[in-house]
């Protein structure tokens, strides 16, 4: 074999050549990757792995609320479209005394009332829903008892916004009031026990506003309030006893005063499927006027027919138990706090809600 000292030379000078290649093309990329010179202190860092670890923890204790609303105060939202909902409820009330004009609450013979309720609700169009309200009552005082339907109504929901994270659901509705229960015409011996209706078509106005809290605790709660404002059908022909006071003889024309009615409530979530709730509703009700033959009563007396402005303040606690997302069931107490010119009185409620 032949051996020529002027290759080993030749690859000597490559090896050179190639290793000052790659160290100037070394420093030209050190220039373009500058490290940071000045990291985050190791106790910042800290901070932030700990604040990561306790969004972490919350997060995993929350959880998406079921809800099948308070006893009291109407959803601010829409059924959604080609779906439906019904909710029946059972009022158990006892009316025992009535607040006088001045707030003073005054013994009166127990006065109770079963009304059995069923809410049937539709989704029409995006934001449109449709509702009917039909309902029963069965009165009973000093012995007495009667039983008839009362006044139903329907409802049309218009969705004016609608709920994102931070922005509230907004939901206009329009009801009227049909006069589908006795008012008139009453049985003297009963004592107005068996009015089971205010004989008047009332068209109410309300804007309802709720809002799903998920960020002050790891236990979300919801919020309701609804402002209302109804007028009832000018005037009301009636006869004898009726609804509004009246004896024998007694021929007129009844106008019920305009009413306002604010509802508030908040549900507190413990678990999903579990929910404290309550509503706080007070109503106002201008005087009701008379015009015609007030009768008398049967001592002789000139009767009285129609009433002065009226208040009530009234509270709603109440459980929920949600199993599933479109079923649940409430069960509370509804009773009044204050009042004037108004009954006072407590109810046990039952209701349960199913949409499908």
């Amino acid at each position: 074999m032949l051996f020529s000292p002027h290759i080993g030379e030749d690859e000597k000078q490559m090896k050179h050549i190639f290793l000052g290649f790659l160290l100037i093309a070394g420093l030209g990329f050190a220039k373009e990757q500058t490290l940071p010179q000045n990291p985050p202190p190791l106790k910042t860092v800290d901070a932030q792995l700990a604040k990561a670890q306790a969004d972490f923890e919350i997060a995993k204790k929350m959880f998406n609320p079921w809800y099948a609303g308070p006893l009291i105060t109407p959803s601010a939202h829409n059924v959604p479209v080609g779906e439906y909902v019904i909710q029946p409820y059972l009022f158990i009330k006892n009316t025992f005394a009535q607040y006088n004009g001045n707030r003073k609450s005054v013994n009166q013979p127990d006065l109770w009332s079963v009304n059995p309720l069923v809410l049937f609700q539709m989704g029409w169009f995006s934001r449109l829903d449709f509702s009917v309200v039909i309902q029963g009552l069965h009165n009973t005082q000093n012995g007495r008892s009667s039983f008839y339907w009362g006044d139903s109504q329907l409802q049309w929901g218009v969705q004016l916004m609608k709920e994102t994270p931070y922005r509230p659901a907004v939901r206009g509705v329009v009801s009227e009031t049909f006069p589908t229960g006795r008012y008139q015409k009453l049985n003297p011996i009963n004592g107005g026990a068996d009015a089971t209706g205010e004989g008047a078509y009332t068209t109410t106005f309300s804007l309802n506003i709720s809002k799903v809290f998920w960020w002050i605790s790891t236990h979300p709660f919801a919020s309701r309030l609804s402002l209302n404002y109804g007028f009832p059908s000018a005037l009301i022909d009636v006869q004898g006893f009726n609804a509004y006071g009246g004896g024998f003889g007694t021929r007129g024309r009844v106008r019920p005063g305009n009413l306002i009615q604010v509802d508030s409530s908040i549900e507190l979530s413990f678990t999903q499927k579990w929910v404290l709730a309550i509503d706080l509703v007070y109503t106002y009700q201008n005087h009701t006027t008379f015009s015609g033959h007030k009768g008398r009563t049967a001592t002789g007396a000139i009767a009285s027919v129609g009433a002065p402005s009226n208040d009530n303040l009234s509270c709603a606690p109440a459980i929920e138990y949600n199993p599933s997302a479109n079923m649940g069931f409430l069960a509370g107490a509804w009773f009044s706090i204050i009042g004037r010119n108004s009954g006072n009185f407590i109810s046990g409620v039952l209701s349960m809600y199913y949409a499908w």
